[in-house]
């Protein structure tokens, strides 16, 4: 049986993979979809949802609220129909003046009004709606108010509100209403995010209630003590239909939300804001923190461990300097030391101010613990703070934990203070008056049953990893597989198999598989299960694999701004690089090559010395001399056969003779063996030109005058070069291992079954073999890694390895021992046919190429059948790449755009609508399109004279410092600030909506209908769920009631979604495929991509406007995984479910 080694490149928006067996290519593709985020904020997809939906539930909430009240004051006897108020919003009354005419009353007016005299029932309801549909703001608890302030926004509404009290507290005003009446006389409501007339809804109930007393005394018989308990409820601000709010999740309702322990399996997880969280936070960082001494990389001893425990507790942000400064201060470290992990700047950088000090960002942050101090110590009770704080630092968290768990479960104030005084405060009120301002809501993936084991190892100096091992039951904290666990064919998915149901939930939620701790990240989430289904394509096409090799793109758990900033100075770097290429190019007048670039920009960087002799390095002068053929060589500081590590920073430009000389030493290793060791000439001189050097980071500069690297440390260096150890690596990898059944090997050996690589390897592997990618061209590039990938047996990298080392000892005299074993070694007995860059196979570099790019199937295989390497069955069973891409079939989103524009009855003929565009948007052509010219003639003519002035600049027209006001009669500028104005759009499509005219959202598909050999479109969108389907088929440059009428006389073909595969060919040309993109209503054309997107031959790889009602044929295809091609079967037209 074939022994297949499966290869997966797996990125943010895409998995490329291979098939590799022990001398060919058995198979490779690329299976791309979309990233689960929003394109412009990098917003989970979801949260857009979310977000949408939770408003719909609050006023879907605030409308049924409103309909009971309604309902409640028709049975009061007030109204005698419960829709009065949707069908007539506002309150009219004879004119006394005229009494022909009517007048408008002011809701205000008469709640203002039932402070003096009865009110009769109509106005009495009309009061009490009023008060109930708009109650002001309310804060939920103590500390929903107290986190405003940290708010923008927040802290505006409080503004407000706290000026409103003291406008009605200063001048004795009876009711709100009297108040904003006498102070806002021209405008009751706020506008536009500004909250000066902002009301608390405590303040309008005192007024709820003094206008019930009022009309009691009056005599109004609809304000008894029973209506008004209706309405206000007991007084405890929850009951009643002017109180009732939809209470936060909190409490048992939050706690079936929340997930189990990763370890503990029945118990909660932790907060966050515990002590002992934080402490597992603080430890993990102390305990893996390395620091840089005398050229040696070590942890920290226990001493400067204990002196650091309790140092980020004294102070809100503490930095690395702040570390460093206390422990040079005590005498356990000098000025000199290093963070390891930290970019130092090279001194040429610090001199030009363009670099920061890294030992100024924070090592930890502990925002529960400064947060709970500070608001004590402003409060005043420093002390009674370090009565509760003390014993959690000396190793009695419980408390602090207890505290942490009610002010993140609990949210309602009631609630958190009825819990707080069950816990064993000291001084228990003053300790609620502070704790229930306070509020904290994310969790740990770990229970405080689990930490409280945990912590305390580590707080003996062990890292995390190591003291999840010293708990058996807990086992290694990254490889959670259980030895028993039963093996699959396929991987599962990683939802459970049932849907959650919740009350009158017909379609339930899916759920997340419990013994797997599934990464929450949407965009990780899509990543990985698109690989699982590609994984299990695989096996159904090939069988079970020997082994699984996986290289995960390094931005793929990364937030879209954090990738926008590395994008940024990789596009900076590239730049620079640019630039340094045309330099080369104008000193040499040739174009270089990457073995020349790199001696070059390394002999700038030196100043032309060599770096381990300090000799010139073009004695002559001539710096051609660097790239003739003995003269120089570009070495690894740190050998890369002990190192794996192949990046600018650990390479030098050397004497061939002083390269040859070291070997596979490090630079300290073959320095120090000149007379006088470590305090000889050539260390002491070559250290001294590493510090000196402007050009060098302290990152290079580590490695250049590293001293301990024996076997230990050049593991750890090799482990971090060839492997990935981000948690989502590491996820994947034990998924695969725990459930996956993989192929016996030939050897037997179980070890290095499932491998994630790192980038870097792969990268070097890449540049060696030649298989440079341009990643902007297509995207088969994700093939070629996923090959690269599969290549990176544990074979492959050995030869990497051998080969490395003879290169680096077969120079050396006999007798030199080799630093790695100790051997005395023998030059002559190295294998000489090593010196070639080992490759998995030959010819690998021209197979992989021709598998990728050739598009010719019988060329291909003509091509294949000349390496010898394929049999007759594997050249029949070979196809050309073909990239999948996920098809879009949803049937939900967004029904409308946001905006909903005015459609009065005069342009409803025409299709027309009103918009309103702030002024500091207008353009000039805007000024002929202005609702009603002849009723704003003075306003509008101040806005073409004011627009006119500026060029046609509307943002310096009308900017803030230039408001533009209202001219009077007299033309004078007295009147409001005017800040948009409206415009009449002639032709506008979309959906009516409460009055107006909204615009369609995405369209959803293209149903295909044919009739007389001519193919007929039909546009379908999310609102077509609620009207039904719709029956008109696109006619260019048409209306849509002038569109085709589909009747039972078409035959409906088919229906196309995004990334659905589309064949056409119109008359006299030839055939056109590629994956649908979207529809064009106007006109009637399709857009496609091509399946790989190349730019080669179409510009961002698409085709536009494919005119498909006359093609001889348009047909759909079904594309799998793999990347299959399969005819649709017949379909019948189906409705959104």
């Amino acid at each position: 049986m074939a022994q297949y080694v499966f290869g997966l490149d797996i990125g943010i928006a895409s998995v490329g993979w291979a098939v590799l067996d022990e001398q060919r290519i058995v198979d490779l593709g690329v299976r791309c979809f979309d990233k689960a985020e929003t394109a412009k904020e990098g917003d989970p997809l979801n949260l857009t949802r979310r977000q949408a939906r939770l408003l719909r539930r609050r006023l879907y909430r605030r409308a049924w609220r409103l309909t009971q009240l309604a309902r409640l004051l028709k049975r009061e006897g007030l109204i005698e129909d419960a829709r009065l108020f949707a069908h007539s919003p506002a309150f009219v009354e004879p004119d006394p003046t005229n009494a022909k005419r009517q007048h408008l009353v002011s809701a205000w007016e008469l709640r203002r009004a039932g402070l003096d005299r009865r009110l009769a029932p109509l106005e009495w309801a009309r009061v009490i709606y009023h008060l109930c549909k708009h109650r002001g703001f309310h804060w939920i608890s103590k500390a929903e108010e107290a986190a405003a302030d940290s708010d923008a926004e927040g802290g505006r509404v409080k503004q407000g509100l706290k000026s409103t009290k003291a406008l009605m507290e200063a001048k004795g005003y009876r009711s709100a209403a009297e108040m904003v009446l006498a102070e806002f006389p021209t405008a009751q409501r706020n506008k536009q995010g500004q909250y000066d007339k902002a009301l608390a809804r405590v303040l309008l109930g005192q007024e709820f209630a003094l206008l019930f007393a009022t009309q009691r005394r009056l005599g109004n018989p609809h304000a008894s003590e029973r209506f008004e308990a209706l309405l206000l409820g007991s007084g405890d601000r929850k009951g009643g239909l002017f109180w009732q709010q939809k209470p936060a999740l909190s409490g048992a309702d939050l706690l079936k939300m929340l997930g189990k322990c990763t370890f503990e399996k029945t118990e909660f997880r932790a907060p966050k804001a515990s002590f002992t969280a934080e402490r597992h936070v603080w430890l993990t960082k102390l305990n893996n923190l390395r620091i840089v001494e005398d050229g040696r990389s070590r942890p920290l001893n226990e001493a400067e461990r204990a002196a650091a425990l309790a140092l980020p507790y004294q102070t809100e942000n503490f930095k690395y300097k702040s570390l460093k400064n206390t422990l040079v201060k005590a005498g356990l470290w000098s000025a000199d030391v290093r963070f390891g992990g930290l970019s130092y700047p090279s001194t040429a950088q610090k001199e030009n101010d363009k670099a920061k000090d890294p030992e100024d960002q924070a090592l930890v942050k502990l925002p529960t613990w400064n947060t709970l101090r500070k608001a004590f110590e402003k409060a005043g009770h420093g002390s009674l703070w370090q009565r509760i704080g003390t014993p959690a630092l000396e190793g009695q968290p419980e408390l602090l934990d207890q505290i942490a768990w009610v002010l993140s479960v609990f949210k309602d104030g009631a609630e958190v203070v009825q819990q707080l005084r069950r816990l064993n405060l000291p001084e228990s009120d003053t300790c609620i008056a502070v704790l229930e301002q306070l509020s904290f809501d994310k969790f740990s993936s770990l229970s405080l049953k689990a930490l409280r084991r945990i912590v305390p190892l580590m707080e003996k100096g062990l890292r995390y990893d190591e003291a999840v091992a010293q708990i058996s039951e807990y086992g290694h904290h990254s490889q959670l597989t259980t030895p028993d666990a039963s093996k699959r064919l396929y991987l599962p998915p990683f939802y459970e198999h049932e849907r959650k149901y919740g009350k009158s939930d017909r379609v339930g939620s899916m759920q997340f598989r419990e013994d797997a701790n599934v990464p929450r990240n949407p965009v990780v989430l899509r990543a990985l299960n698109q690989a699982r289904k590609v994984v299990n394509a695989l096996i159904r096409r090939h069988g079970s694999p020997m082994a699984v090799h996986i290289e995960m793109a390094r931005d793929l758990s990364r937030p879209l701004d954090e990738r926008r900033e590395v994008q940024k100075l990789q596009d900076e770097f590239k730049e620079r690089n640019q630039k340094l290429r045309d330099d080369f190019e104008t000193l040499f007048k040739r174009k270089p090559n990457g073995k020349d670039f790199e001696k070059w920009l390394l002999y700038k960087e030196q100043g032309g010395q060599c770096a381990y002799s300090l000799q010139p390095l073009a004695p002559s002068g001539d710096c051609n001399e660097i790239f003739l053929d003995g003269n120089t060589q570009v070495d690894h500081a740190l050998p890369y056969s002990r190192s794996y590590d192949d990046s600018k920073n650990n390479k030098v430009l050397v004497l061939t003779r002083e390269n040859q000389n070291k070997g596979n030493r490090t630079a300290y290793e073959y320095l120090t063996s000149f007379p006088g060791g470590e305090d000889g000439e050539r260390w002491r001189a070559f250290a001294a030109w590493v510090q000196g050097n402007k050009a060098y980071r302290m990152a290079k500069r580590t490695r250049l005058l590293r001293k301990n690297y024996g076997q230990d440390e050049a593991r750890g260096f090799i482990d971090r070069n060839l492997n990935d150890t981000r948690y989502i690596c590491k996820f994947f990898k034990n998924y695969v291992e725990e459930h996956l059944q993989l192929a016996e090997r030939p050897d037997g050996d179980r070890n290095r079954r499932c491998v994630v690589v790192s980038g870097q390897l792969t990268g070097f592997l890449r540049a060696r073999w030649g298989l440079t990618k341009v990643r902007a061209e297509s995207d088969r590039h994700h093939a070629l890694d996923a090959a690269v990938v599969a290549a990176c047996t544990h074979g492959m990298v050995k030869a990497l390895a051998d080969h490395a080392r003879t290169k680096e000892l077969e120079f050396l005299s006999e007798g030199s021992p080799d630093p790695e074993t100790g051997e005395v070694l023998n030059p002559a007995a190295f294998d000489k046919g090593k010196k070639h860059f080992p490759e998995p196979w030959p010819h690998f570099r021209h197979e992989l190429q021709a598998r990728l790019f050739t598009d010719d199937l019988a060329a291909l295989r003509e091509d294949m059948l000349r390496l010898g390497s394929y049999s007759p069955q594997a050249l029949a069973d070979m196809r050309t790449v073909f990239v999948s891409r996920a098809p879009q079939r949803r049937n939900g989103g967004a029904v409308h755009k946001e905006t909903i524009y005015a459609q009065p009855d005069s342009l409803k003929a025409q299709g027309g609508v009103i918009e309103k565009v702030l002024l500091t948007s207008l353009k000039l052509p805007d000024l002929e399109r202005l609702l009603e010219p002849h009723r704003n003639e003075r306003l509008y003519a101040a806005i073409r004279e004011r627009l006119q002035a500026h060029g046609g600049k509307a943002d310096k027209a009308f900017g803030p410092d230039n408001p533009l006001r209202k001219p009077d009669k007299n033309g004078q500028p007295t009147g409001p600030i005017v800040r948009s104005v409206k415009l009449v759009r002639d032709k506008q499509s979309g959906i009516p909506i409460r009055g107006g005219l909204a615009k369609n959202d995405a369209m959803l598909r293209v149903d295909v209908f044919t009739k007389a050999g001519k193919f007929h479109l039909v546009p379908v969108y999310v609102h077509h769920r609620v009207t039904g389907l719709p029956n008109r088929a696109i006619v260019a440059f048409k209306d849509e009631t002038e569109w085709t009428l589909i009747d039972e006389s078409f035959e409906f073909l088919f229906s196309v979604y995004p990334n659905d595969f589309i064949r056409v060919q119109q008359k006299g040309k030839p055939i056109i495929e590629g994956y649908f993109s979207s529809a064009h209503r106007g006109t009637g054309n399709i857009n496609l991509w091509l399946h790989d997107r190349s730019t080669v031959d179409r510009k961002d790889g698409a085709i536009e406007g494919i005119g498909v009602k006359t093609a001889l044929f348009f047909e759909r295809f079904n594309v799998d995984v793999l990347g299959n091609c399969y005819p649709a079967p017949k379909e019948t037209r189906r409705g959104l479910a």
